[in-house]
This record gives structure tokens, sequence and C-alpha cells, in this order.
């Protein structure tokens, strides 16, 4: 038997456990993830905040539809596709990600945002670089961007670190020297960066 949830009057179907709190449910031949904060009050009430932020802010993350604030429970676009990691883990990002992601960056330090810009809470899907975890942070400096998480968005040795940490393996014999990486990554930021 499927599983249904139903929020605000609207009828959604199980279609796949994705956390301990968190599902993938369908509705009308449509996917959404839906999220679920139980008791969690301050964690709901700091997703909706950040939410409205992030709407906007210009930063694209997944849209939410709707949410309960009784039963606080939030339904949200569901966005397919491989995040940033996973993508550079088996080959170099399209420039097209790179300039997306420049651009996410600009967008959320002109709002005074702080994002968690590490690749694998992005995911690229039709054209769009969407940032998908609601968590956002007062902006104070560009310092952890410029010093050590662009340096995960390119084919690095602190990419390569950062996975190990993940558990991922990848294969490092894409590895460039430290003259070719560096000067790669300051090409792109000079064209990218605002």
């Amino acid at each position: 038997m499927v599983e249904e949830i139903e929020i605000k009057r609207k009828v959604y179907q199980v279609v796949e456990q994705l956390g301990d709190r968190s599902f993938k449910v369908e509705r009308k031949g449509t996917y959404y993830f839906l999220k679920k904060f139980d008791n969690d009050k301050e964690g709901f009430d700091k997703f909706v905040d950040c939410e409205h932020r992030l709407r906007v802010s210009g930063v694209t993350n997944p849209k939410c539809f709707l949410y309960d604030k009784n039963l606080r429970w939030a339904v949200i676009e569901y966005v397919e596709g491989d995040n940033c990691l996973e993508m550079l883990a088996r080959e170099e990002l399209p420039e097209e990600i790179i300039k997306l992601m420049f651009t996410a960056f600009w967008y959320a330090r002109n709002d005074r945002m702080a994002l968690d810009m590490k690749p694998d809470n992005f995911v690229y899907s039709n054209g769009k670089l969407y940032y998908m975890p609601f968590k956002v942070e007062k902006f104070t400096t560009n310092d952890n961007f410029v010093q050590r998480d662009i340096r995960l968005w390119f084919f690095t040795k602190d990419f390569v670190k950062y996975c190990h940490s993940k558990g991922i393996d990848v294969d490092e014999s894409p590895l460039k020297s430290d003259y070719e990486t560096n000067k790669y990554i300051a090409l792109m930021t000079v064209k990218y960066y605002r």
C-alpha cells in the first residue's frame, strides 16, 4: 500500500524516503521534496526565514510551494540531478557552472548573506545552478570563499582531500601542477568574480 501524506488538503504519495525526516513525494504527476521538522520549531522557523531571504535574493534555489506552520512540514520543488561535487569527481566542471557559482556568490554577498559555498550544496539542472540547503548566515567577509571554498570547485589537492573526508574515492590522475591549477582558478576568478 502506498503511503499518503496530506498537507493543507493536498494529498501526496510517498515515492521514497530520503532521510529520517525527508521524502520524495508525488502529486498529480509532479515530484516534490517533502521535509518534516516535527518538534524542531527553531529549525522550522529558521527554514522559513532562510527560504524567504533566498527567494528575494536572486540566488537560485528550489522553490518552496507550501509549508504548514502547525505540522511543521514543507513541500519543496524536487530538483533532479547530481550535485557539483559528484560531477567534479567524474570530470572538470564546465565553465558555465563556474560562472553560475560566481553569480550565486555575488547575489548572496550583495544581500549580505553567507551561503555554504561547498560544491556538494549545489545541483546543476536544466541550465541552472541550485543552492540546495536552506541555510543562510550573516555575511561578514568573503575570506571563507576566496581562501578555501573556491578551491573545491576545481580539481585541486584541496578538492581531493575534501572528497576523501566525505568518503568519496576519486581518480587523482587528472591533478595538474599547483602552478597550472592556480593559474586556471585565477583566470576564472578574474573573468567571473564581480
